[in-house]
């Protein structure tokens, strides 16, 4: 796959991720649900943080993106257990399956790495 588009991908994987948690914990602060909002406004500010970073330097750093799909996975079994609370019936799977989505890419990572090596 050309590495412009695979880029691209990536990058769009980052910002959609984002894009569910930021509104996601904005909306648990406002139904006084704290320390969960927080967590989740934060680790997608953190997300979002990383793709402009990404964007402006244009650097590859192996062990940031390991580190990122980690805390892209943990964000996303973090939402689907607030999405199972609040007894939603698809949005919980689909995050779910994303959190795996990111564990597998996170262990195709670190395998390649190890190839290389």
């Amino acid at each position: 796959m050309n590495s412009k588009i695979k880029s691209n991908l990536f990058s769009i994987q980052h910002i959609l991720v984002a894009l569910v948690l930021i509104p996601k914990g904005i909306d648990k602060i406002e139904h006084h649900h704290i320390f969960i909002g927080w967590m989740i406004l934060l680790m997608g500010t953190i997300i979002l943080g990383y793709f402009v970073y990404q964007k402006i330097t244009k650097t590859k750093n192996h062990f940031l993106l390991i580190g990122i799909h980690l805390f892209e996975s943990i964000s996303l079994f973090l939402t689907s257990y607030v999405y199972f609370e609040e007894g939603k019936k698809f949005l919980p799977y689909v995050t779910l399956i994303a959190a795996i989505g990111f564990l597998v890419a996170m262990m195709t990572h670190i395998t390649k790495i190890k190839k290389q090596e």
